[in-house]
């Protein structure tokens, strides 16, 4: 196995760990609107961009309450493997390219 690379089991158990936690919709912060727009998600995502890894940065988990702060605390420790990852949840859209997008505005929320 390559260096730098999550085996595809493991990717696939992360993501449907994830996919639970993100599901959990009366977690989420009242204050950010969820942005549906592919043009604006990408300018979202640059300014979010960690100059030094090269992956954006995923909202603070302060922010949230129960599983969704939870989620968000765990992206945010893990984004080099959520990068790697396909999200489950049809988010292409809104511009998202992996699981680590999810976090870096309230879409991981639900």
């Amino acid at each position: 196995m390559p260096e730098g690379k999550i085996p595809y089991p493991v990717l696939i158990f992360l993501s449907l760990a994830f996919g639970s936690l993100i599901l959990v919709n009366g977690d989420r912060a009242k204050t950010f609107a969820q942005k549906t727009d592919e043009k604006t998600f990408k300018i979202l995502k640059e300014k979010m961009t960690d100059p030094q890894t090269g992956l954006p940065k995923t909202l603070d988990p302060h922010l949230f309450k129960g599983k969704a702060k939870e989620a968000y605390q765990i992206a945010k420790e893990i984004p080099e493997i959520l990068s790697q990852m396909p999200c489950l949840c049809e988010c292409e859209p809104y511009g998202h390219e992996n699981l680590l997008d999810c976090f870096i505005d309230r879409h991981g929320a639900g």
